[in-house]
């Protein structure tokens, strides 16, 4: 027991220290700072910011910002830009490249909730030291979200600080289905914790605030009940004091959203996107198809799951490369399945939800509350797969649910199913996949250029990256 015990303490402190090296290792950018480019973009932003104005230095977003009345606007979320303040007090500080450093304190959020979230649960539900609680540890910390994404990049930076306050508010949903009195607190924890997520990344911010919504129509349904029979129960502060925080929030970004582009309810105006002067056959998909349609939701499902899309036909094309060209902007590389990355997780959260049917079946948490979170917290997944862009990076949008199911899932499993032989070797072959993809993927993405795939792997991918490695 107590070799399990620093084995774990083992596992957690290596997950710290690999990630950090991840983040310091692999990138698409140059390391050394120069006078402009994207990576000082929400430096430009808070000195904007802070003279009243929400454009930004044309030097610093290039390409990716968009041209309105003469500025250039930048559409990510403000809140990166607000851990930029503290470089105010040093001389020069506006010019120092921050990126790596907010990268790494981002992974360590998400490590720290993904290990209190495993702590949580396998001390109250796996047994403390068991197979289950040990298999759970090594695919938090070495598989899936802080692992498939080491960069240090802008781009990484915003999705690794919305994968933290999701990791945040995740931890915090399965303690209050878990332990009701945890309302106290996890609902001001998960009401901040979706603030800084829209402030961060919409897409996100969107299920987030979603799952939140459920909490407060279950918890204000509990208070009416306890109210009317008289008996202990809610307490009105604790739902009204996460309303009040989620809609100040909701006020911030549609004040910004309004500053940036007239509108408070438009998060980006790509017809004002500079990136279409280089492809201009964007701004006529835009137009047909939009931001978001069902069409392209097959798409998504190969994208993310069946990446079919890489293998090459007879004539020199690729499987379904005209129902991309035509529908998408970008599917960009690597290739990626998350049945490859997240194996274990997903199988886990495939045996709760089958089990959820069976009555007979052992689940300390109220089906109905988990089922509506469940779905909440896939509204972001759902968005990527029909988005008109399908980059690598969009995979973070996944693992709010993944999490969250894969966790309660390995609940259910030690409570059910713990002693079946052939799952439990199953689910140990799904983690050592999980693990080895994860990190192939890593090393993968650090060689891969960002864009179209299809301008890339002319020859084939498996030429694309034995050019670029060899």
């Amino acid at each position: 027991m107590i070799f399990k015990k620093n084995l774990t303490l083992i596992i957690w402190c290596a997950a710290i220290v690999w990630s950090i090296m991840g983040i310091l290792s692999w990138s698409h950018l140059p390391v050394e700072v120069r006078p402009g480019g994207l990576r000082l973009t929400f430096n430009s932003m808070i000195d904007h910011m802070l003279h009243g104005h929400f454009d930004v230095d044309p030097k610093t977003v290039e390409e990716e910002g968009f041209l309105r009345d003469g500025k250039v606007y930048a559409y990510w979320g403000i809140f990166p830009s607000l851990l930029r303040l503290p470089v105010l007090l040093f001389p020069n500080g506006l010019h120092w490249d921050v990126t790596r450093l907010s990268s790494i304190l981002a992974v360590l959020m998400i490590l720290f909730f993904n290990y209190r979230t495993w702590r949580f649960v396998s001390d109250r539900y796996l047994g403390g030291n068991s197979w289950v609680s040990l298999c759970l540890a090594i695919a938090l910390a070495f598989s899936g979200e802080q692992v498939c994404f080491f960069e240090h990049s802008l781009y990484q930076e915003v999705c690794f600080w919305a994968l933290a306050f999701a990791s945040w508010f995740v931890y915090c949903a399965i303690r209050v289905l878990c332990e009701k009195e945890y309302w106290r607190y996890g609902g001001l924890y998960m009401s901040i914790a979706a603030s800084c997520a829209l402030l961060t990344r919409v897409s996100m911010g969107i299920g987030l605030y979603a799952a939140l919504l459920c909490f407060l129509i279950i918890y204000f349904y509990r208070w009416c009940r306890s109210f009317r029979t008289k008996e202990d129960g809610v307490t009105l502060p604790s739902i009204v004091v996460p309303a009040v925080i989620s809609v100040l929030a909701i006020i911030v970004t549609g004040y910004v959203n309004y500053r940036r582009w007239g509108n408070p309810l438009t998060f980006a105006n790509y017809d004002l996107y500079l990136y279409n002067v280089e492809f201009p056959s964007r701004v006529l998909r835009t137009k047909t198809y939009g931001l978001f349609n069902l069409q392209r939701f097959y798409l998504g499902i190969v994208y993310f799951f069946v990446p079919i899309w890489i293998f090459q036909k007879a004539d020199g094309h690729y499987v379904l490369q005209d129902s991309f060209t035509r529908l998408i902007d970008a599917n960009e590389l690597p290739p990626s399945s998350f049945f490859l990355t997240d194996g274990f997780m997903l199988l886990c959260g495939g045996l709760l939800i089958a089990g959820l049917f069976r009555k007979n079946r052992v689940f300390p948490v109220s089906r109905a509350a988990f089922a509506s979170i469940a779905v909440s917290l896939a509204i972001p997944a759902f968005l990527m797969m029909i988005a008109i862009s399908m980059n690598y990076r969009y995979r973070a949008e996944f693992y709010p649910d993944i999490v969250f199911l894969g966790t309660l899932g390995c609940v259910y499993l030690y409570r059910n199913l713990r002693d079946v032989t052939f799952l439990k070797k199953t689910l140990i072959t799904l983690l050592v996949i999980s693990v080895v993809f994860s990190n192939l993927n890593i090393a993968l993405y650090g060689e891969s250029e960002l864009g179209p795939a299809y301008m890339y792997i002319k020859n084939g991918v498996f030429s694309y990256y034995t050019h670029r490695m060899f």
